[in-house]
């Protein structure tokens, strides 16, 4: 899907996960000075408004990857957890 800026996201339950292109956002607002991946939630089931969340700067290819690492441990870690309670 994209946003009314042409941003491409995608929904995971209630969380919004768009790629916000340089190009989109106004000077003022390019502190990455790139891409960044905005992660946000939404405020409620009856609405689309979204909570401010955090932007992730792309400017390294591996970040993306860092990422997905980075939620895989988290839930490694808490799966491990579960099991031993």
């Amino acid at each position: 899907m994209k946003d009314s800026k042409g941003n491409q996201f995608e929904s995971v339950s209630n969380v919004r996960i768009t790629y916000v292109s340089q190009r989109s956002r106004l000077n003022a607002n390019d502190w990455s000075n790139g891409d960044v991946l905005r992660i946000q939630a939404y405020r409620g089931e009856e609405n689309d408004s979204l909570h401010i969340g955090p932007e992730i700067n792309l400017n390294s290819p591996n970040t993306i990857l860092e990422l997905i690492e980075a939620l895989c441990r988290i839930y490694r870690a808490e799966s491990s957890t579960d099991l031993i309670a």
